[in-house]
């Protein structure tokens, strides 16, 4: 038993290096899961073949040292990326995004650490001073001109049939909300399948 236990250990490590020897400044790193999240990927992923991604991050290299900046329930944070990935494979696991024009990539990151310490935002919405994931990469990353690289979307809340999900009529009803169905935003899945993104490699 101790020896399939180090075994596994060896392996994570590996994994661990191999990714982390991938990534470049301003990677994107996309969380996909079939459990979790699953509210957010069934409402936004609607082809079957396509990954069930529930998360977006932005891998970003602070004193030597990598990290993934994210929104998350605490917040907008650097969370160190060994543990990022650990969290994230033990859920599904990750696809590495780059963007095919870097020349943005230092202003990007610069953007969005200006948010780090805001509050998350459970609601999805626009135009606060919370904020989600996806949004946290929609605000920030723009092109060698400046110009914002992922546009907003209609939001969709619903499953491949167009029906909103219980999830999210439970969700907002708890907030005393109609579903924002159609409303402009963001979500991963958007960001991931955008044609300025090229993913490199799925774990």
């Amino acid at each position: 038993m101790r020896r399939i236990f180090i075994i596994l250990a060896i392996v994570v490590c590996a994994l661990r290096a191999g990714a982390q020897s991938d990534l470049m400044e301003g990677d994107l790193l996309f969380a996909y899961s079939t459990t979790t999240g699953r509210a957010i990927s069934e409402a936004t992923v609607h082809d079957a073949t396509a990954l069930p991604i529930y998360h977006v991050a932005i891998a970003t290299w602070v004193s030597g040292r990598l990290y993934a900046l994210e929104a998350i329930d605490e917040g907008v944070v650097l969370t160190p990326y060994d543990r990022f990935l650990e969290r994230t494979m033990s859920k599904g696991g990750m696809a590495i995004g780059r963007l095919h024009d870097r020349s943005g990539i230092d202003q990007s990151v610069s953007n969005a650490m200006e948010h780090l310490g805001k509050s998350y935002d459970d609601l999805y919405m626009i135009d606060t001073q919370e904020i989600y994931c996806s949004e946290l990469v929609q605000l920030s990353y723009v092109n060698g001109k400046g110009q914002r690289l992922f546009p907003l979307i209609n939001m969709s809340f619903h499953d491949s049939n167009g029906r909103i999900l219980d999830y999210w009529r439970e969700h907002y009803s708890k907030h005393g909300m109609a579903v924002p169905e159609g409303a402009l935003g963001t979500n991963p899945a958007q960001i991931a399948n955008d044609p300025a993104v090229e993913l490199l490699k799925i774990q």
